[in-house]
């Protein structure tokens, strides 16, 4: 004897099917396992837009941003956390080349460590059209661009606009020629040997370069701060 079931149900129960089977937007359940207390990454076939922990199958503690996080290509532990996670997957759509003049790129700062994305073409101004990451990302702190890329850190990640020039890779600085430059704001030295005097020949960050406040000279070498990137031309003694 055969049940017949009523047309909405029917429906109903198709819709929930197709839902359910859907390749966008699905929700995934993926295992991932710090082992030995190390950093582990797993990937997913797809990128992924959001993840949360549904169940922790270490002793040690999971903590979202300290011992476990996510990022496009999927979920990262370390500190021996363990556990089962619920990752949202999406299909992206494929990323354009950046072209001269102006174009988005991504960079992202994957556990919390410093990374530098390069671009062939040199950078006139960036800015954020998009922040992915739940840590926020601030200019100067811990994202910012030079001449030829964009750089990130604790944890920042997010679609940059940036307006370029097209140019040739730059050629190795000449002789009494050298580059020094202020990595992430800070202060940096560079040493040259005996030092008689030093010009400033190209400015290459968007920070000022400004003798005796962004860049100076000593007997051995050359500081920056403040973001300050420029060629140099070392006369020595």
């Amino acid at each position: 004897m055969s049940t017949r079931i009523p047309p909405l149900l029917a429906s109903l129960a198709c819709a929930a099917f197709v839902a359910a089977t859907a390749p966008a937007h699905a929700q995934v359940r993926l295992q991932c396992e710090s082992r030995n207390h190390q950093y582990q990454f797993c990937s997913t076939s797809m990128g992924i837009t959001s993840a949360r922990l549904v169940r922790q199958t270490s002793g040690a503690a999971c903590v979202e941003g300290a011992s476990w996080g996510w990022d496009r290509r999927g979920v990262w532990v370390t500190r021996g956390c363990a556990g089962v996670f619920e990752v949202g997957d999406f299909r992206p759509s494929p990323v354009p080349p950046i072209q001269p003049g102006g174009d988005i790129m991504n960079c992202a700062s994957r556990d919390f460590q410093h990374n530098f994305c390069a671009t062939d073409a040199r950078i006139l101004s960036a800015s954020i059209v998009r922040q992915i990451s739940r840590a926020s990302c601030v200019l100067g702190r811990n994202w910012g661009w030079r001449g030829n890329g964009i750089w990130v850190s604790e944890g920042c990640e997010a679609d940059f606009r940036i307006r370029t020039e097209f140019r040739p890779q730059p050629p190795a600085p000449g002789p009494g020629v050298t580059i020094c430059e202020s990595h992430e704001y800070r202060y940096n030295f560079c040493p040259t040997g005996p030092v008689r005097s030093v010009q400033l020949v190209e400015q290459r960050s968007q920070a000022p370069c400004i003798q005796g406040r962004t860049w100076g000279w000593r007997h051995d070498g050359i500081w920056v701060d403040n973001g300050c990137e420029a060629l140099f031309r070392v006369r020595s003694r």
